[in-house]
């Protein structure tokens, strides 16, 4: 038996990250070069309190249930940014009294830039220590830009978003059919979905209509205006009426991070903004907005922004996107576990310093490999969406983002039923209802 390993999770967490806790595990086990195994308790808050879950004395149907365990509640997770010598130098400490020889991280680049800093120091320290990363993020903003194969550089897309963007677009599937039985009275309903700076997540809920037969306005924060929160307003009213001029309704889907105002944001340690947390949220502002609620009559009432009679609902289903294991993307449950056997694979051989990755090879039909990335070229990293992913009309996402997207996802989506509107011909004159005559 060689030294011991620990692992940890940093950061949100995601539908799928146990399922990469459990590739590397189990990588682990099958090579017999490793003592014990441990779990930092609460990522590496749980190394600088000596909190170290054995995870060596858990028995296989344990593990083995960690493939449909959702969210990081397991060994647990955290936002701790390490800010001075005194915090590194206490890791080293811990590392040495339980005779550590493997480091894996698992989270986004905030935790990518503490595996690479804690590597660094183990060699400044003669501390024989293989620090080894694993990605995870529901965003998918760890990785490199588009290049022109229409894969992504660095990291292709990151274990978890595969089922955030699954669990978007059945959430949308489901939000339609809704919306169609209710439209009379509430003919919009705005819905605000995660992603922070980034539109992946928002992007998704084009999946389930690739056709573009549904009434849906798509809100990426990288297609408005930063500065311009009231042009911005005026920008989605004009595109959600356009779209009940066609339809007689509107499915708004905006991300989190999208500029409506201030909306009284909190921030982890690492400056990160933390939306679900906020005084306000994105989509009530929009709802408030279109609803006029900020332009009231002299009775009190609201004056509609609408072209339609009825109202503007809103919906967040917060942070329900990066733990729903029942929606969870097989596609991406494969791909976290073997990132994380990858990991250890890397660990193994003598290879410190990187983060295991996920290469697209270009073309169809989808086909991934493994490799490495060092550490500090996605410490800290965040990508955009690409800009050439964003429709003309601002409100929409190209095909391309399909393509690229729809594998991720896994097994096809549901069908619903789709009655023919053949009606009955009409044996009455015109009537309007009563409440609707002006």
């Amino acid at each position: 038996m060689g030294s011991n390993a620990v692992i940890a999770q940093s950061g949100g967490p995601t539908a799928v990250i146990n399922n990469s806790l459990r590739g590397a595990i189990d990588q682990l086990v099958a090579s017999d070069k490793v003592g014990k195994i441990y779990g930092a308790k609460m990522g590496i808050l749980g190394v600088l309190r000596e909190e170290l879950v054995d995870i060596s004395t858990q028995s296989p149907q344990q593990i083995a249930l960690l493939e449909r365990t959702p969210s990081a509640g397991t060994i647990g997770s955290c936002r701790y940014k390490i800010r001075n010598d005194e915090d590194l130098n206490r890791i080293v400490e811990v590392f040495k009294a339980h005779d550590i020889g493997y480091f894996f991280y698992c989270g986004g680049g905030d935790s990518m830039d503490t595996a690479h800093r804690i590597n660094i120091l183990a060699k400044e320290n003669d501390l024989e220590l293989i620090c080894t990363g694993i990605p995870k993020t529901i965003d998918n903003d760890v990785g490199g830009a588009l290049q022109e194969n229409g894969t992504f550089a660095i990291c292709d897309h990151n274990p978890g978003y595969g089922s955030t963007a699954r669990s978007t677009a059945i959430n949308i599937l489901e939000a339609n059919e809704e919306n169609k039985a209710s439209y009379t009275s509430d003919p919009v309903l705005v819905v605000g979905v995660m992603g922070r700076k980034i539109g992946f997540i928002p992007a998704a809920a084009r999946l389930v209509d690739p056709e573009r037969r549904m009434p849906l306005v798509i809100i990426l924060s990288e297609a408005l205006s930063k500065d311009d929160y009231a042009g911005n307003l005026e920008f989605i009213t004009k595109r959600v009426n356009e779209r009940i001029e066609e339809f007689g309704r509107c499915i708004v889907v905006i991300g989190e991070g999208v500029s409506v105002g201030d909306l009284g944001i909190l921030r982890d340690s690492f400056g990160n903004a933390e939306f679900s947390a906020a005084q306000k949220t994105v989509e009530q502002v929009v709802t408030n907005y279109l609803n006029g609620m900020d332009r009231k009559d002299a009775q009190g009432r609201a004056q509609s922004r609408l072209t339609v009679r009825g109202i503007a609902r809103s919906e967040r289903p917060g942070t329900r996107q990066r733990r729903e294991i029942a929606y969870a993307s097989e596609t991406d449950l494969k791909e976290a576990y073997q990132v994380g056997a990858y990991a250890v694979k890397l660990a193994l051989a003598g290879e410190g310093g990187f983060m295991a990755t996920i290469i697209r090879e270009p073309g169809s039909p989808y086909r991934i490999k493994y490799d490495k990335v060092p550490l500090n070229t996605v410490a800290n990293s965040e990508r955009e969406f690409p800009r050439q992913w964003v429709a003309p009309d601002k409100v929409d996402v190209t095909d391309d983002f399909l393509n690229w997207a729809l594998p991720l996802i896994g097994e096809a989506l549901p069908r619903f039923t789709e009655f023919r509107e053949v009606l009955a011909s009409r044996e009455c004159g015109e009537y309007v209802p009563w409440g609707y005559r002006s």
